[in-house]
C-alpha cells in the first residue's frame, strides 16, 4: 500500500494523470483484499474520476466493475446499482456489469428488474455462471421450481466453488425440489446446505419456506427467527420480508 501510495504521488508530480489513476486503482484493490471496504470505495472513486478525465474509457470500465463489486460486498446495494448503471453507459453490454447489476437489484429487493438484466446477460452469454446462479435462486425464492432447476442444475458441476456459494446452490435446489414433490431429494439438499454453512440466513429462510409448504408453522417460525438473527445475515430488504412474515404469523389466530 505504501509503495502504491508513493507511486501515486510520484505520478502526480510528473503530471502523469493516467499513472496516478492506475496507482489509485491498485491501492483500491489492495484495500479491498484487506477488507477495508470504505478505503477501497474511496480509492476506486478517485481512480474512476481520473480515468474519465484522461478519456481512458476501457480503464474506467474496469474500475466501474471493481467499485460496484466493492459496494455490493460492503452491503450498499443501491449505491452499487447506481454505479453499475453509470458503468453501463460506457460498456452497455458488459456481462460482468450486467450480472452484477442483476445481483445488486436482487439483494435490494427488486426481483423483476434483476431478472430482466440477468435475462439480458444470458441472452448473449448463455453460460454466464454468475447470472445463472442469481437467476436460478430468484426463481426458486419466487416459487418457480422448473426454471430454477433449469439454471441451478447447470452449476452442479462446480464442486470446487466457495462454500457459501455451494450452500446457496443447494438450498435453492432443495426448495425447488420440494415444491415439485421430490421431498426426499429436497430435504437432503437443505440438510447439506446447513452442514456447509450452519445457521446461514438465506438457508434458514428457505428451510422455513419448505416447512410452511408442509404446514409446519412452528418449525417454520424457528427457522425464520434463525434467519433474522444469523451471523451470516440476509440483505436488509430480504430480512425485512422475513420479519413481516414473522409478524403475520404472530398475529394469526391459533
Amino acid at each position: 500500500m505504501q509503495l502504491a501510495a508513493d507511486a501515486s504521488v510520484g505520478y502526480r508530480e510528473m503530471n502523469d494523470e493516467w499513472g496516478a489513476a492506475d496507482a489509485l486503482a491498485l491501492r483500491g484493490a489492495m484495500a479491498r483484499c484487506a477488507g477495508d471496504w470504505h478505503a477501497a470505495i474511496e480509492l476506486y472513486r478517485e481512480a474512476l474520476s481520473m480515468f474519465t478525465i484522461v478519456g481512458d474509457l476501457s480503464s474506467a470500465a474496469r474500475v466501474y466493475r471493481s467499485l460496484a463489486e466493492a459496494l455490493f460486498t460492503a452491503g450498499d446495494f443501491e449505491a452499487a446499482i447506481a454505479v453499475t448503471h453509470e458503468g453501463l453507459t460506457v460498456l452497455p453490454d458488459d456481462p460482468v456489469l450486467l450480472s452484477g447489476l442483476g445481483n445488486s437489484l436482487w439483494f435490494a429487493g427488486h426481483e423483476a428488474d434483476a431478472l430482466a438484466h440477468l435475462n439480458r446477460v444470458l441472452s448473449v452469454d448463455p453460460d454466464n455462471r454468475a447470472a445463472l446462479f442469481a437467476r436460478g435462486q430468484i426463481h426458486a425464492d419466487l416459487g418457480r421450481p422448473l426454471p430454477a432447476l433449469a439454471d441451478l442444475d447447470r452449476l452442479r458441476v462446480c464442486v470446487h466453488a466457495a462454500v457459501h456459494w455451494r450452500a446457496d446452490l443447494k438450498s435453492a435446489r432443495g426448495l425447488s425440489l420440494i415444491a415439485l414433490g421430490r421431498t426426499a431429494e429436497g430435504e437432503a439438499e437443505l440438510e447439506e446446505a446447513l452442514l456447509l454453512v450452519p445457521h446461514k440466513g438465506r438457508t434458514q429462510w428457505r428451510v422455513a419456506e419448505a416447512r410452511l409448504r408442509e404446514g409446519d408453522t412452528e418449525r417454520a417460525r424457528i427457522a425464520l427467527e434463525a434467519a433474522v438473527t444469523s451471523p451470516q445475515p440476509l440483505p436488509s430488504a430480504h430480512a425485512e420480508r422475513v420479519r413481516r412474515l414473522l409478524r403475520r404469523m404472530s398475529s394469526a389466530p391459533v
